[in-house]
């Protein structure tokens, strides 16, 4: 049996407040397999979106372990850390705030494929007009500033920017919550399609449930920094056994049980 794409154990990270030493994230350990829908759900502040920049690496853990690919992730430095950089991409809720507003569309997908060296200079328009209709937009987008565009097409742009360097996961930082309920079906049925067809692993952080039960294989629900229940995705949000997961299905108007 192969091993997992991602395994994080025992992962923990503190921080000083007021004088007192919090632990955000708390001796949390999960796994993702290829082409698998890890979800994180639960309330603000529960640590779901330390989680992702701890996985990221863009704060350090204080303890655990992350083998990414069957390496130590936590131990890669320098050159190393930057080329792994490209098989592990992240989508953030809003890419307005994420990206330079005045930048172009082409601009902001030439970022990745220049500087992970995945095409020259000449070929990188034909690459971006690719990406753009690989996430349902047209290339005449290209010189638009992400300002002038809508909600819904920023999305799309960030996931193109996320699959340009052919990711093996993405982590999705509540990638859907700031968009309206049918262009968040429709970001959900690409993130599939493009599972679906590249074998990407999503790690997909929300407090949502009914988007939980829409596009999770397996959930784990947080509260304090702590694992409370983990499960499949269907089967926990239907049921679940912690007071946690309770209350966030109580709080998610119409779930979708079919």
């Amino acid at each position: 049996m192969s091993s997992p794409l991602l395994s994080v154990s025992g992962l923990t990270k503190w921080y000083r407040r007021g004088g007192k030493t919090i632990a955000a994230v708390d001796n949390v350990s999960f796994h993702i397999e290829t082409g698998e829908t890890l979800a994180l759900a639960g309330p603000s502040g529960s640590g779901k979106s330390t989680i992702a920049r701890l996985v990221l690496r863009l704060v350090e853990p204080d303890a655990g372990r992350i083998q990414f690919d069957g390496e130590d992730f936590l131990a890669l430095g320098g050159a190393a850390l930057r080329s792994r950089r490209a098989r592990l991409q992240m989508v953030f809720q809003d890419p307005l705030a994420a990206f330079n507003p005045r930048a172009t569309v082409a601009r902001v997908l030439d970022d990745p494929l220049r500087i992970h060296g995945i095409a020259s200079r000449l070929k990188r328009p034909r690459r971006i007009a690719a990406l753009l209709e690989r996430v349902g937009l047209t290339p005449d987008l290209a010189p638009r500033a992400i300002h002038e565009i809508s909600g819904g097409q920023r999305q799309r742009v960030a996931i193109a920017r996320a699959i340009a360097t052919k990711p093996s996961l993405i982590v999705l930082d509540e990638a859907v919550s700031a968009l309206d309920v049918s262009v968040r079906g429709q970001i959900l049925h690409l993130l599939l399609d493009l599972q679906r067809e590249e074998r990407i692993a999503y790690l997909f952080i929300s407090h949502d449930l009914g988007v939980v039960r829409a596009i999770a294989h397996r959930v784990a629900i947080f509260d304090a920094g702590r694992i409370a229940e983990t499960g499949d995705a269907r089967t926990v949000v239907d049921a679940p056994q912690s007071a946690i997961g309770q209350a966030l299905v109580a709080a998610t108007p119409r779930l979708n049980r079919a």
